[in-house]
Protein backbone atom coordinates (compact mmCIF):
# COMPACT_ATOMS: atom_id res chain seq x y z
CA UNK A 1 0.00 0.00 0.00
CA UNK A 2 0.83 4.07 -0.22
CA UNK A 3 1.72 5.38 2.92
CA UNK A 4 0.95 8.80 1.13
CA UNK A 5 -3.01 7.53 0.82
CA UNK A 6 -4.92 10.43 2.50
CA UNK A 7 -8.72 10.16 4.22
CA UNK A 8 -10.04 11.30 0.44
CA UNK A 9 -10.19 14.82 1.41
CA UNK A 10 -6.18 14.82 0.79
CA UNK A 11 -5.91 16.41 4.47
CA UNK A 12 -4.58 14.07 7.10
CA UNK A 13 -2.78 11.31 6.59
CA UNK A 14 -3.56 7.94 7.04
CA UNK A 15 -1.59 5.19 8.44
CA UNK A 16 -1.52 1.53 6.78
CA UNK A 17 -4.09 0.34 8.07
CA UNK A 18 -6.59 3.13 8.08
CA UNK A 19 -5.74 3.29 4.58
CA UNK A 20 -6.07 -0.58 4.33
CA UNK A 21 -9.84 -0.14 5.84
CA UNK A 22 -10.99 2.86 4.22
CA UNK A 23 -10.61 1.19 0.26
CA UNK A 24 -11.70 -1.86 1.85
CA UNK A 25 -15.01 -0.18 3.15
CA UNK A 26 -15.22 1.80 -0.19
CA UNK A 27 -15.22 -1.58 -2.08
CA UNK A 28 -17.03 -3.01 0.02
CA UNK A 29 -19.78 -0.19 -0.30
CA UNK A 30 -19.05 -0.60 -4.42
CA UNK A 31 -19.78 -3.97 -4.38
CA UNK A 32 -23.51 -3.88 -2.96
CA UNK A 33 -24.38 -1.21 -6.23
CA UNK A 34 -23.87 -3.95 -8.47
CA UNK A 35 -19.91 -3.31 -9.93
CA UNK A 36 -18.38 -6.59 -9.80
CA UNK A 37 -16.54 -7.61 -7.23
CA UNK A 38 -15.88 -9.07 -4.05
CA UNK A 39 -17.11 -8.16 -0.62
CA UNK A 40 -14.12 -7.57 1.08
CA UNK A 41 -14.23 -7.73 5.11
CA UNK A 42 -13.10 -4.68 6.60
CA UNK A 43 -10.08 -5.36 8.75
CA UNK A 44 -7.61 -3.46 7.93
CA UNK A 45 -5.27 -5.98 6.61
CA UNK A 46 -4.54 -5.87 2.59
CA UNK A 47 -4.85 -9.42 1.77
CA UNK A 48 -5.79 -11.66 -1.33
CA UNK A 49 -9.57 -11.18 -1.33
CA UNK A 50 -8.83 -7.10 -1.08
CA UNK A 51 -6.06 -7.18 -3.63
CA UNK A 52 -8.97 -9.58 -6.18
CA UNK A 53 -11.46 -6.74 -5.24
CA UNK A 54 -9.37 -3.87 -5.99
CA UNK A 55 -8.12 -5.71 -8.82
CA UNK A 56 -11.84 -6.04 -10.26
CA UNK A 57 -12.60 -2.51 -9.23
CA UNK A 58 -9.74 -1.36 -11.48
CA UNK A 59 -11.39 -3.31 -14.77
CA UNK A 60 -14.37 -2.10 -13.74
CA UNK A 61 -13.05 1.57 -14.24
CA UNK A 62 -10.95 0.90 -17.22
CA UNK A 63 -7.43 1.26 -14.90
CA UNK A 64 -4.57 -0.99 -15.17
CA UNK A 65 -5.61 -3.91 -13.31
CA UNK A 66 -2.59 -4.20 -11.32
CA UNK A 67 -3.96 -4.90 -7.72
CA UNK A 68 -2.13 -1.86 -6.16
CA UNK A 69 -3.86 0.93 -4.67
CA UNK A 70 -1.83 3.74 -6.66
CA UNK A 71 -3.45 7.37 -6.53
CA UNK A 72 -4.92 7.11 -10.11
CA UNK A 73 -6.60 3.73 -8.30
CA UNK A 74 -7.31 5.77 -4.83
CA UNK A 75 -8.69 8.47 -6.34
CA UNK A 76 -11.11 6.52 -9.28
CA UNK A 77 -12.29 4.59 -5.82
CA UNK A 78 -13.01 7.56 -3.48
CA UNK A 79 -14.77 9.67 -6.17
CA UNK A 80 -16.88 6.75 -7.02
CA UNK A 81 -17.47 6.00 -3.45
CA UNK A 82 -18.68 9.64 -3.17
CA UNK A 83 -20.96 9.42 -6.05
CA UNK A 84 -22.76 6.62 -4.53
CA UNK A 85 -22.92 8.00 -0.97
CA UNK A 86 -24.12 11.60 -2.35
CA UNK A 87 -26.97 9.46 -4.06
CA UNK A 88 -27.72 7.88 -0.83
CA UNK A 89 -27.82 11.52 1.10
CA UNK A 90 -31.10 12.19 -0.78
CA UNK A 91 -32.48 8.94 0.02
CA UNK A 92 -35.28 8.82 2.98
CA UNK A 93 -33.84 6.88 5.81
CA UNK A 94 -34.06 3.53 6.64
CA UNK A 95 -38.21 2.29 7.65
CA UNK A 96 -37.86 -1.06 8.46
CA UNK A 97 -38.53 -0.80 12.13
CA UNK A 98 -42.07 -1.65 13.31
CA UNK A 99 -44.17 1.08 14.30
CA UNK A 100 -47.08 -1.17 15.82
CA UNK A 101 -47.65 -2.83 18.55
CA UNK A 102 -46.48 0.02 20.70
CA UNK A 103 -43.45 -0.45 22.37
CA UNK A 104 -42.34 -3.35 20.14
CA UNK A 105 -38.66 -5.02 20.60
CA UNK A 106 -36.96 -7.49 18.56
CA UNK A 107 -35.89 -10.46 21.19
CA UNK A 108 -33.83 -13.83 21.37
CA UNK A 109 -35.66 -16.64 19.10
CA UNK A 110 -37.05 -14.28 16.42
CA UNK A 111 -36.76 -14.81 13.22
CA UNK A 112 -37.37 -12.06 10.93
CA UNK A 113 -36.63 -10.53 7.87
CA UNK A 114 -35.69 -7.52 10.78
CA UNK A 115 -33.14 -9.69 12.13
CA UNK A 116 -31.39 -10.37 8.83
CA UNK A 117 -31.15 -6.47 8.58
CA UNK A 118 -29.95 -5.94 11.80
CA UNK A 119 -27.29 -9.03 12.05
CA UNK A 120 -26.04 -7.09 8.42
CA UNK A 121 -25.78 -3.43 10.14
CA UNK A 122 -23.78 -5.00 13.25
CA UNK A 123 -21.79 -6.53 10.39
CA UNK A 124 -20.98 -3.46 8.71
CA UNK A 125 -20.27 -1.54 11.84
CA UNK A 126 -18.17 -4.18 12.86
CA UNK A 127 -14.46 -2.27 11.71
CA UNK A 128 -15.91 1.41 13.76
CA UNK A 129 -16.71 -1.31 17.37
CA UNK A 130 -14.11 -3.79 16.78
CA UNK A 131 -16.62 -6.22 18.86
CA UNK A 132 -19.06 -8.52 16.90
CA UNK A 133 -16.75 -11.22 15.57
CA UNK A 134 -19.08 -13.54 16.27
CA UNK A 135 -22.36 -12.43 14.43
CA UNK A 136 -23.35 -14.37 11.06
CA UNK A 137 -26.12 -13.19 9.14
CA UNK A 138 -28.62 -16.40 9.70
CA UNK A 139 -31.98 -14.38 10.55
CA UNK A 140 -32.55 -15.52 13.83
CA UNK A 141 -32.15 -13.55 17.21
CA UNK A 142 -29.47 -15.81 19.08
CA UNK A 143 -27.43 -15.09 21.97
CA UNK A 144 -24.46 -13.78 19.56
CA UNK A 145 -26.75 -11.15 18.30
CA UNK A 146 -28.02 -10.46 21.70
CA UNK A 147 -24.70 -10.09 23.15
CA UNK A 148 -23.32 -7.77 20.54
CA UNK A 149 -26.71 -5.69 20.71
CA UNK A 150 -26.10 -5.70 24.65
CA UNK A 151 -22.43 -4.42 23.66
CA UNK A 152 -24.22 -1.42 21.18
CA UNK A 153 -26.37 -0.61 23.55
CA UNK A 154 -23.45 -0.13 26.38
CA UNK A 155 -20.96 1.74 23.84
CA UNK A 156 -23.89 4.04 22.99
CA UNK A 157 -25.05 4.75 26.52
CA UNK A 158 -28.58 2.82 25.34
CA UNK A 159 -30.46 0.89 28.25
CA UNK A 160 -28.41 -2.71 28.19
CA UNK A 161 -31.36 -4.76 27.41
CA UNK A 162 -29.94 -7.14 24.54
CA UNK A 163 -33.43 -6.43 22.75
CA UNK A 164 -33.90 -4.33 19.66
CA UNK A 165 -36.43 -1.98 20.74
CA UNK A 166 -36.85 1.42 18.45
CA UNK A 167 -34.28 3.83 20.28
CA UNK A 168 -31.83 1.15 19.88
CA UNK A 169 -32.82 0.71 15.66
CA UNK A 170 -33.04 3.72 15.22
CA UNK A 171 -28.95 4.38 16.91
CA UNK A 172 -27.72 1.48 14.71
CA UNK A 173 -29.49 3.50 11.69
CA UNK A 174 -27.71 6.76 12.29
CA UNK A 175 -24.58 4.82 13.08
CA UNK A 176 -24.80 3.07 9.99
CA UNK A 177 -25.43 5.93 8.02
CA UNK A 178 -22.13 7.92 9.40
CA UNK A 179 -20.05 5.11 8.76
CA UNK A 180 -21.27 5.05 5.24
CA UNK A 181 -20.52 8.53 4.66
CA UNK A 182 -16.99 8.18 6.29
CA UNK A 183 -18.07 10.94 8.90
CA UNK A 184 -17.55 8.38 11.75
CA UNK A 185 -15.66 8.87 14.90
Amino acid sequence: MNQDITNGTGTQPLNEEQAITNLQRYLRRLSYEGLEGNRVPIDGIFDRDTRDALTQFQRNMGLPATGVADKRTWDSLFAEYQRVTDKERNLRGLYLFPQTPVDYEVTLGDTLLLVNVIQLLLLELRATYDIFEDIIESGTYDPQTEKAIRDFQRINLLPETGRVDEATWNRIVREYSNLDRGDNF
